[in-house]
């Protein structure tokens, strides 16, 4: 609510998908607008980092390989054995082949069985860890949803190994053993293969992450130009997507 001073508790008072006019467009048609449930789902979705433009994206919205689609939605609806166990998915790939589209609508999926989760890029984390130097507050946040969340979404790692900051490899090296020695999971997403990966941390690193992950990697043509289309024609039509 700091964040987000827009957002009222009373869903009378603001709705995020309707705003509150009780009915929105949405495919062609009319749909009454379950106020309450699109502002709780609202308000947990940004507790837990996840993007507006994600919030509204479900499975269909996937536009890349169907086998990757399928390996995905059979570690989400077997959750319970995967994260028990402190597995997690890495991403790994070229861009805008969907690897945040699908780490977010699992993390979705978490949020929504009730597990804390936390979604960040791997940037804001960096900026969030030195803060705590200096602030016991900034610290115990950072420790409470980068350490302690059941379920953390790490975005786009492996770009600080192109400016060789020292800071960003310690950080994410102590983030994740800290999370597997814990048990908890982390979905991870990251632009560079998986031999890119091992040369910029080694192989000790490397080791922990598929010890602890599913590596998925990613492939195709970038899907971001046919996703902003899309997005523009629902936009010039007058229609709404509902947060699910």
């Amino acid at each position: 609510m700091r964040e987000n001073p827009h957002l009222k508790d009373d869903p009378t008072e603001y709705c995020p998908t309707c705003l509150t006019e009780g009915t929105y467009q949405w495919q062609g048609s009319e749909h009454e607008c379950d106020c309450q449930l699109q502002l709780q789902l609202y308000k947990h979705y940004l507790s837990a980092g996840i993007g507006v433009t994600y919030q509204r994206l479900n499975w269909e919205d996937f536009q890349g390989d169907r086998d990757i689609l399928s390996r995905v939605a059979e570690y989400v609806f077997e959750h319970k054995k995967y994260i028990q166990r402190g597995i997690g998915i890495l991403f790994a790939g070229s861009l805008g082949t969907g690897k945040t589209m699908l780490a977010n609508l699992a993390l979705k999926e978490f949020v929504k069985e009730g597990y804390t989760c936390y979604a960040t890029t791997f940037a804001n984390t960096i900026e969030m860890f030195t803060a705590g130097w200096y602030d016991a507050e900034e610290r115990q946040y950072f420790r409470r949803k980068f350490i302690n969340s059941e379920v953390l979404l790490l975005d786009d790692f492996g770009r600080e190994l192109k400016t060789k900051n020292n800071l960003s490899v310690s950080t994410f090296d102590n983030i994740l053993r800290t999370r597997i020695q814990g048990g908890r999971p982390t979905l991870l997403t990251t632009n560079m293969d998986v031999d890119e990966l091992e040369e910029g941390y080694g192989s000790a690193v490397l080791s922990l992450l598929k010890e602890s992950s599913i590596v998925i990697e990613m492939s195709g043509e970038d899907f971001r130009s046919s996703s902003s289309s899309r997005t523009l024609q629902e936009i010039e039509q007058g229609e709404t997507r509902p947060i699910i």
